[in-house]
């Protein structure tokens, strides 16, 4: 047998002992031209970056992902039903609210309900904006809708910023508030995020504070909230706690009139500049630094049905799509700012802004319908008034029945209050305007001095005239008595009980007597 064959079949065996055979030196390497070095400096190189291109992707799978819209059980199509207790209403359509869902969306057209909750004013949810963001178009749109929004619902305080805490906040307080929304602006938006008023001052403090121009001076204070304000107008750097303060101004203890004498509105105002120099910070790049203590601020202070990594992307797209702040804009909602209605629990008037719902859908699908069919006045429930001054609703009957009951009985005792002049009828008499024509009353001549008549005419007389036959003495006695017959006292006494029907007012008519005649109260029109 051949060595050699065996050795290509069996595999090298080591060499004996004394074998002269050896093995064959390995071949140098070859020295690579500096050419070829960078060749392979550029190789190493990519293929090093694909493999973090394939790292990246497979994380940013994970960190950055794309909202999923989440499926409403309405929009569904709705008849607008003509509410029970009004037609008068111009709002009022009777058509039939169109189903916004059907036709479909706009491509990457997100909206969401920001919610801002002061933990230190009772947990109500004083701010509620609308949020749209267009991602394709780059364009972010803020609609605020008023705290003292008028709304249908069964409590006697029917103002938007109690519907979150009357139905136990959370997930219902949250669904309660959704409903309402979609009621004052025809849909329901596709997500929800809370903020606890403290995050605004924690996140101005991360980024390093914010340039702005406070409007007027403040000076509040409130012992109770531990609440004190005290900013100066002007141009000027805030830290985070006088970015706090000036979202919580209102008034100034001496009740001064600033921005905010036209209520809430001007409080709305100043919050939605202050949240625009904000935006202008965090939109700037130094802002990447301080990425970790805003997710810290976020998760502490945030309550969302979005994810992390949907807030990720959402901010990576507002980064690499060049979303500017000129994109951005802030509006209040169309409404009657200056509003009332009659509170039963309170007993008086109680400020609410009634919206205008015209105005709103033009808004709406301008600036805010995520779908492509247009929202209609049909979409919306909302409270007006009618001409009498109760509310009504544009779809339905008002939940409260309470309400326009407890508003008319607020006008009844302005109609049935009993007129002043009632007063005992004995001091009518003096209130005569003419006593000469109306019969001197029975104090002034007294009943003894009607028997005068016999001391004219004496008995005596009469019994010498037999006697003497003088012509004097011969007077009949009627005749000397006729002068006095017209102070008898049974003539007299009917002008005297005349008063006692009428009241003290002394109300006399033209051309009679002087008799006072009782006039009725005029009752004023309701």
């Amino acid at each position: 047998m051949n060595p050699e064959k065996e050795n290509r079949n069996g595999g090298k065996h080591l060499p004996k002992k004394g074998d002269q055979s050896q093995t064959s030196p390995k071949q140098p390497k070859k020295t690579l031209t500096p050419k070829q070095k960078a060749l392979r400096a550029v190789y190493l190189i990519i293929t090093i970056l694909a493999a973090l291109v394939v790292v990246v992707f497979a994380v940013s799978q994970f960190l950055f992902v794309k909202p999923e819209i989440p499926v409403k059980t309405d929009p569904k199509p709705t008849e607008s039903i003509a509410p029970t207790e009004s037609s008068e209403s111009p709002e009022i359509t009777g058509d039939e609210a169109p189903d916004l869902a059907a036709a479909g969306r706009k491509e990457d057209y997100y909206t969401f309900l920001l919610v801002g909750r002061d933990t230190g004013g009772g947990g109500n949810t004083d701010t509620i904006m609308v949020v749209s963001y267009d991602v394709k178009n780059q364009e972010l749109n803020a609609m605020s809708i008023p705290r003292d929004t008028i709304v249908n619902k069964s409590w006697d305080i029917k103002k938007i910023n109690s519907v979150y805490n009357y139905a136990g906040g959370g997930e219902k307080g949250m669904a309660a508030l959704m409903d309402t929304v979609s009621d004052t602006i025809g849909f329901a938006p596709d997500f929800h995020i809370v903020v606890e008023w403290e995050a605004v001052g924690k996140l101005a403090t991360a980024i390093g504070g914010v340039d702005f121009d406070v409007p007027v001076n403040m000076n509040y204070d409130d012992p109770t909230q531990d609440l004190h304000i005290h900013i100066n107008k002007g141009f000027q750097h805030l830290d985070g706690e006088q970015v706090m303060q000036v979202l919580r101004f209102r008034k100034n203890n001496n009740g001064a009139p600033g921005i905010y004498n036209q209520g809430d509105i001007g409080r709305i105002q100043v919050q939605q500049d202050l949240l625009m120099a904000i935006a202008e910070k965090l939109l700037q790049p130094s802002v990447v630094s301080h990425i970790p203590d805003l997710v810290n601020i976020f998760v502490e202070n945030v309550e969302t049905d979005l994810t992390i990594p949907n807030l990720l992307w959402l901010a990576k797209s507002a980064i690499q799509g060049g979303l500017r702040t000129d994109s951005v804009s802030f509006v209040t909602m169309p409404a009657n700012y200056n509003g009332y209605f009659w509170s039963y629990s309170i007993g008086r008037n109680e400020s609410y802004v009634f919206p205008y719902a015209s105005e709103i859908v033009e808004l709406v699908n301008e600036d805010f319908n995520p779908y492509l069919t247009d929202v209609t006045k049909a979409n919306l429930n909302i409270v007006y008034k009618n001409s009498d001054g109760s509310i009504a609703a544009t779809r339905g009957a008002i939940k409260d029945s309470r309400a326009n009951a407890a508003y008319y009985n607020s006008l009844k005792p302005a109609e049935t209050k009993p007129p002043a002049e009632t007063e005992p009828p004995a001091e009518t008499p003096t209130e005569s305007p003419l006593p000469s024509q109306s019969g001197t009353p029975t104090e002034s001549v007294p009943p003894a001095e009607t028997a005068t008549p016999t001391e004219t005419v004496p008995p005596a007389a009469t019994e010498t005239s037999t006697g003497t036959g003088t012509p004097e003495n011969t007077t009949p006695p009627a005749e000397t008595q006729a002068p006095v017959v017209s102070t008898a006292p049974e003539e007299t006494s009917v002008p005297s009980q005349v008063p006692v029907e009428t009241p003290s007012d002394g109300a006399t008519s033209p051309g009679d007597i002087g008799i006072p005649i009782f006039t009725p109260p005029e009752v004023p029109a309701a």
